[in-house]
């Protein structure tokens, strides 16, 4: 494949519009990517910024018509080959380079129970905003929020996900009198209608080209070790699906 056939393109997305992607399994992770790193403060800190409407990062990801026969879904789970996220028609197929850690992040904070992180199944992901003192913190310490402040003040990201206009219409009841609650509220919702993260898009590249392309970009953040360099830098696609330890 010659570097003629190579194209970048970029876009923009809103958070609700890429989460529902990932739910319907339209992005992928090649394998030769570590697995999701990512502690519970990194998720919280990612969070913030957004709601602080700080840029957290583009999303580099890889259009394909090359099938890896080995690839995994956000979290780390293994995917067999008929399960690619490839819609009915389409024979492209969608893996993120970068950007594994943020939409991981994103998907559990707002499916919680729903989906989770492997090897992490005690891991309750499901995130909650404190609109009292404009801060995120997972379910385990919802009991010991609602003791401090109204519980309608402890807002499951997850009901933005399902239905953000009746989350909107619930603004004024949720604050009370409170206009410093309502200004948060008022916030969180904005997140949701107005934050776009950023995509990068490559086209044309094989295996090889995409391999390097890994192993530059994400030397940033949490550096990869040795046995992630060589993971990447060995990785080829067998003709067979091929299953790693679960």
């Amino acid at each position: 494949m010659t570097i003629g056939h190579r194209h970048i393109s970029t876009r923009e997305m809103n958070i609700l519009d890429f989460v529902r992607k990932l739910t319907q399994g339209a992005f992928l992770i090649p394998s030769f990517q570590r697995e999701f790193v990512w502690d519970p403060e990194d998720i919280i800190k990612l969070w913030d910024s957004i709601y602080r409407f700080y840029p957290v990062g583009s999303i580099l990801y890889w259009k394909t018509d090359i099938s890896l026969h080995i690839h995994r879904k956000l979290g780390g789970w293994i995917l067999p080959e008929d399960d690619r996220g490839v819609s009915r028609g389409e024979e492209e197929r969608v893996y993120i380079l970068d950007g594994q850690q943020r939409a991981t992040s994103l998907l559990v904070s707002l499916l919680g129970r729903q989906t989770g992180i492997r090897g992490r199944s005690a891991f309750d992901g499901s995130l909650y905003f404190d609109a009292a003192t404009a801060t995120f913190f997972f379910a385990k310490a919802f009991e010991r929020r609602r003791r401090e402040v109204d519980e309608r003040f402890l807002i499951p990201l997850g009901d933005l996900l399902e239905s953000h206009s009746a989350f909107r219409a619930s603004i004024d009841d949720r604050a009370g009198n409170d206009q410093a609650v309502r200004d948060n509220l008022l916030q969180l919702s904005r997140v949701f209608t107005d934050y776009n993260l950023s995509f990068i898009c490559i086209r044309g590249f094989d295996i090889p080209a995409v391999r390097e392309i890994f192993e530059r970009i994400n030397q940033e953040g949490k550096g990869l070790n040795s046995m992630d360099l060589m993971i990447a830098r060995t990785f080829r696609n067998y003709e067979y699906m091929v299953e790693d330890d679960l």
